[in-house]
């Protein structure tokens, strides 16, 4: 076998190496051991995390055949007495939700929902490992990149409910682009470089904004840059086609809601976006550097805990861990000893590109000048975080080779062997234990399941008593989506819809249009009269989350009773009610 078989082999296997561990630590994390366990959710009515209902209703629409990618989207179940309309809110990612719908198709709602939360953090090291080994990265480098990209903190902390940003796995193809815009000779039209970065920027565009906008800021200052040196139109042009693939593919995952808005006018109130989430979401060096509260270790989650109980802004998983930390911290060293020699040797990019990004996503930032003027779209500045990770440890892995190369030749190959085989261990067992969440004690598990056999066992008892195709009005109202009353999450109303096979409910139709704002004008009606109206409609069931009342829905219970119907079905975890309207007593 050649030198280069021999290499590419060793790849490979460390590539499969990569897959295993990463596989192993988010089934150890989640204890997905059995065919029981995977039909479980990882978390089930967190508050706030309440966005993991919506991403399951849109799983259970594709699987009904009701979400389709390029397609109208009106789901038949939801948004009674007519049908919901998702068609006013953009969803970029379509075809990646239609991919992990299916999955839940074949393996089940949660089970569908879990696999394709495994495949996002598989999917991020193995991108890591490849571009790594690209960039004439060492084994060991790319194998330790890969796992602590694969198993980032902020992969943990977007599950399950952000499904869509953890897919950040495509992340670090921006790496070589990044670098073949702004150093010579640049990208020619035409070429292999060229045609790679379009696909690349295509991809991009598919995938969640947030990052497609990261991507395109870099690729302009990158061209820009390169044109400053060498005044070359044709690279310039080169990377703003780069821009337009990512555009173009944004544009074909909006096209469904564009030609919807452009044929039923505009809906203003469905995005809505104030500044002050930009502060409140911004970038923050700290985020980075404190835990997780449910990090394994006892004194750093308690640190996590202390901080996060005297902190205003919030945060969605910056933390970097210690091996992002580390690489950040080699990257400013580096960074001021080249500063302190005076070397003519230019300072690191990737300090500029950290620098960038604080200066504009981090709490007063340049995104939030944006804001003032109306530029809104990107509120959640420390999902940048994963960016910062990115490069710091691309960066460190690099020059981790570097002393490798260096120092190859003093030891012997048996003392390099043990010694990478030593250094593979360690990294691994501290990523392990630094990087993935505490699991779920019996406790919080316990609860899990008795939530989610409450839900099921309620949905299966309207079902029971309704028939097929039977609309069921939810109390109280509630607009859809991101809109949360006192009391209940934006999605607490999605609950049934993800166990019932053929009943339909009244929430999940997009806010804004005149056909949902009946349901509006309904609430501002006394009880009785409301009541009224809901049959005249021809509902036949009442679902009420008593939550959202002051009086946990004492008032409508004893009204409903003063009218001759029946005392409602109490799910087991006592938050919800159900009212069958059919069956009225006679007086």
């Amino acid at each position: 076998m050649s030198l280069s078989e021999e290499k590419k082999w060793s790849s490979v296997a460390l590539l499969g190496a990569l897959i295993v561990f990463i596989g192993l630590v988010w089934c150890t994390t989640y204890v997905k051991w059995t065919s029981s366990s995977w039909a479980s959710p990882t978390r089930y009515l967190i508050p706030d995390q309440t966005d993991e209902l919506s991403t399951l209703a849109v799983l259970k629409s594709v699987s009904e055949g009701d979400f389709r990618p390029f397609r109208s989207k009106i789901v038949k179940r939801l948004g009674a007495p007519t049908e919901a309309n998702w068609n006013d809110y953009p969803i970029i990612e379509e075809i990646q939700i239609t991919f992990f719908g299916f999955l839940s198709k074949w393996f089940g709602l949660f089970a569908g929902l879990n696999l394709s939360l495994l495949l996002g953090h598989l999917l991020a090291g193995i991108c890591f490992f490849v571009v790594a080994r690209y960039l004439s990265v060492s084994l060991l480098g790319s194998f330790l990149g890969g796992l602590a990209y694969g198993l980032a903190p902020f992969l943990f902390a977007q599950s399950p409910h952000h499904i869509t940003i953890l897919y950040v796995w495509h992340l670090p193809l921006f790496i070589p682009v990044w670098t073949w815009v702004r150093e010579e000779p640049g990208i020619k039209i035409g070429s292999k470089r060229f045609w790679c970065a379009l696909g690349i920027g295509l991809l991009t565009g598919v995938h969640n904004v947030y990052f497609s906008y990261i991507f395109c800021q870099f690729v302009l200052v990158g061209a820009f840059i390169l044109f400053w040196k060498n005044r070359k139109k044709e690279n310039l042009y080169a990377s703003l086609g780069i821009i337009g693939s990512v555009l173009l593919g944004f544009c074909l995952m909006n096209v469904d809601t564009w030609s919807y808005q452009w044929s039923m006018g505009r809906n203003t109130n469905v995005l809505e976006r104030q500044y002050r989430w930009l502060e409140i979401y911004g970038l923050k060096l700290v985020d980075m550097v404190i835990p997780p509260i449910d990090h394994q270790l006892g004194i750093l989650a308690h640190w996590g805990r202390v901080y996060r109980a005297q902190t205003i802004l919030a945060d969605e998983g910056s933390y970097l861990g210690i091996a992002g930390l580390v690489s950040l911290l080699l990257l400013l060293v580096s960074s001021f000893k080249k500063m302190m020699k005076k070397s003519s040797e230019a300072l690191p990019v990737e300090l500029f590109q950290i620098l960038w990004i604080f200066v504009f996503f981090t709490v007063g930032g340049i995104n939030s000048i944006q804001g003032t003027l109306g530029f809104t779209l990107f509120r959640t500045g420390c999902r940048y975080s994963i960016v910062v990770l990115l490069i710091s440890l691309m960066y460190a892995v690099q020059k981790m080779s570097v002393w490798e190369q260096r120092y190859k030749k003093r030891i012997n190959s048996q003392a390099l062997s043990s010694w990478y085989a030593c250094v593979a261990v360690i990294g691994s067992i501290l990523i392990f234990f630094d990087q993935a969440p505490r699991s779920n004690t019996e406790e919080e598990d316990s609860r899990i399941e008795f939530l989610v056999q409450s839900d099921q066992r309620f949905t299966e008892a309207m079902e029971a008593a309704l028939p097929a195709g039977a609309m069921v009005f939810q109390l109280p109202v509630m607009s859809f989506p991101e809109s949360p009353i006192v009391g209940i999450d934006s999605y607490n109303h999605l609950r049934p819809y993800l166990y019932s096979k053929r009943l339909r409910f009244s929430f999940g139709s997009n806010k804004g249009r005149e056909s949902e704002k009946w349901q509006l004008a309904l609430a501002e009606l006394p009880i009785k009269d409301q009541i009224r109206e809901i049959l005249a409609k021809g509902f036949l069931g009442i679902y009420v989350n008593r939550l959202g009342f002051k009086d946990q829905a004492a008032e409508i219970k004893s009204i409903l009773k003063s009218m001759g119907f029946p005392e409602p079905i109490v799910s087991k975890s006592q938050d919800l009610m159900f009212f069958d309207l059919k069956n009225k007593k006679s007086d």
